[in-house]
């Protein structure tokens, strides 16, 4: 005969009571039928039934819709301990405990409290706070929950505003610091496949090591998509194997799921350590509202990243495509693009700007696309009929770029490839622009090209060291190039291009010093 056992149970309504099981079946479910009947529409007409087996009390789901759980399981049928905590349903509603004679007569003998700890779960899309038509009316609601909605609408903005994760992830760390009544805050980043997550931000500063959320909770919170609220944590059961809690003495906890459309993107956690700091459940309708947001723009930023990584791709095909008409020049057009970068980068230009003149350096001489091959691959001085027919290909450059659509803040690509040709002083091609009606980035592109042509091989020319290169740019400052240019160049070419050559000597005797050690070892032995 199973031991005497029974049911704790406290609903959000208030009542609260004992429910003794007997020896028998104890059925539970919404039909008049059971002994326990919960009205509830997530319930089944018959649930599921406690079934008293020897010295064990059995919990099964009798194939429920919305499942059975045990301390936060779905279970089919599993022995009840003493503490476990049975959930039907996946609504918020009446919360049983299981208790056992045994159990209440060690309490009362000084052994564990057992005292009882609400805990809540809800789903994301749930919350008050996505669905405002849940919150009672305007007249209606407190201070507080008005000064939520407000900080809510403010930090949706303010999410618009950050370029980074991890950007956001500091902002929202801060955001629930000072909009919740918590001691510590993490947002925490699941990789691709879901398999693993960490931390990527904490507040306050400086409480990276304080702060340590449990990571298998975190996990589950990803998985199954719900946000949840426990008062005492260190009470209960779904943390206590967990060290990063143990050791913390944490006393209350709320996460919620960073999610989106289409994924979870991550979690958002805050804690307390004090027992006079508590959480309230219209914070976590708050925090589930804020997760939400921030997974929406989690996505947002996936994707620009995805978009600007195909483009990058799209882009670099086409530069190699003029690369491989000529073997002499593969790699010309990656270069021009990296020296123009790194220029752009010394001048000062904010990122937007350098990715442009970036491309623009990779796409220059698209144009020769459009070259006749005996005059592009000629191995000897052109004539000035050949001259004439290759500087036609800026305007090639221009007309074929300008076809693609490109993203608002790329569109001048085509404008900027396309002048790289054109001189400060005014001599140059197709257009004779001068000095600042050239565009910076044309100016720029222009350095970078004109370097790599005298620095790497032609048909025509064997390669200059780098330093005669560069003198040979820098002594035509102010005639074919911008003098800011020049400078901003010198100073990029003694910080990046110069020491090329000697790192390039150290890492291959290095090289060699590993493999001379490697034959003497063999020959020792």
């Amino acid at each position: 005969m199973a031991e005497s056992a029974y049911l704790t149970f406290r609903s959000d309504d208030g009542p609260s009571g004992k429910i003794t099981l007997g020896a028998g079946v104890f059925r539970i479910g919404r039909l008049e039928e059971n002994d326990l009947v919960l009205d509830n529409p997530y319930i089944s007409r018959f649930h599921a039934q406690i079934v008293a087996d020897n010295s064990t009390y059995l919990l099964d789901d009798l194939d429920s819709t919305s499942g059975s759980f045990v301390n936060d399981e779905r279970i089919e049928r599993r022995p009840l301990r003493e503490g476990d905590q049975i959930r039907f349903g996946q609504e918020h509603g009446i919360e049983l405990v299981f208790h056992t004679q045994q159990g209440e007569d060690q309490s009362a003998s000084g052994g564990a409290e057992l005292a009882f700890k609400p805990i809540r779960l809800i789903d994301p899309d749930d919350a008050r706070f996505i669905h405002v038509e849940k919150l009672p009316p305007t007249r209606d609601l407190a201070s507080e929950t008005v000064d939520r909605l407000r900080a809510l609408y403010e930090f949706s903005t303010e999410l618009h505003r950050v370029t980074s994760n991890s950007e956001l992830a500091e902002a929202l760390a801060r955001f629930l610091h000072r909009t919740l009544n918590a001691e510590r805050t993490a947002v925490l980043f699941c990789d691709r496949d879901q398999d693993s997550v960490r931390v990527a931000a904490v507040y306050p500063p400086g409480s990276e090591r304080d702060v340590a959320p449990s990571l298998g909770i975190a996990g589950r919170i990803i998985k199954e998509n719900v946000a949840m609220l426990s008062l005492d944590a260190s009470r209960d059961e779904r943390f206590s194997s967990h060290q990063s809690v143990q050791l913390q003495s944490i006393r209350a906890v709320m996460c919620a799921p960073m999610g989106s459309m289409t994924r979870v993107w991550g979690v958002c956690y805050a804690d307390n350590v004090t027992a006079d700091r508590v959480f309230a459940e219209e914070e976590l309708d708050f925090m589930a509202a804020v997760a939400r947001q921030a997974g929406l723009r989690m996505e947002n930023l996936f994707l620009l990243d995805e978009q600007r990584r195909s483009l990058e791709s799209f882009i670099r095909t086409l530069s190699a495509s003029i690369g491989a008409r000529d073997d002499t020049t593969a790699g010309h057009s990656g270069r021009v693009g990296a020296y123009s970068n790194g220029i752009a980068k010394t001048m000062g230009l904010d990122p937007a700007q350098s990715r442009l003149i970036y491309y623009a350096g990779l796409l220059h001489d698209y144009g020769k696309i459009g070259t006749r091959d005996d005059v592009l691959l000629k191995p000897a001085e052109l004539t000035a009929e050949e001259y004439e027919h290759i500087k036609e290909h800026p305007l090639h450059t221009f007309r074929i770029l300008s076809k693609i659509r490109f993203p608002e803040d790329l569109a001048e690509i085509p404008r900027v490839a396309a002048a790289h040709h054109e001189r400060w002083d005014g001599n140059g091609y197709p257009h004779g622009l001068r000095g600042e009606e050239i565009p910076l980035g044309s100016r720029i592109v222009a350095v970078a090209d004109a370097y790599d042509a005298l620095a790497e091989e032609r048909v025509y020319h064997e390669p200059l060291p780098p330093e005669e290169a560069f003198a040979a740019i820098a002594a035509r400052s102010g005639t074919y190039f911008d003098p800011a240019v020049i400078e901003a160049f010198a100073k990029y070419f003694e910080r990046e291009i110069k020491p090329r050559p000697r790192r390039a000597r150290r890492a291959h005797a290095k090289t060699m010093q590993g493999h001379t050690s490697d034959e003497e070892l063999t020959t020792d032995n």
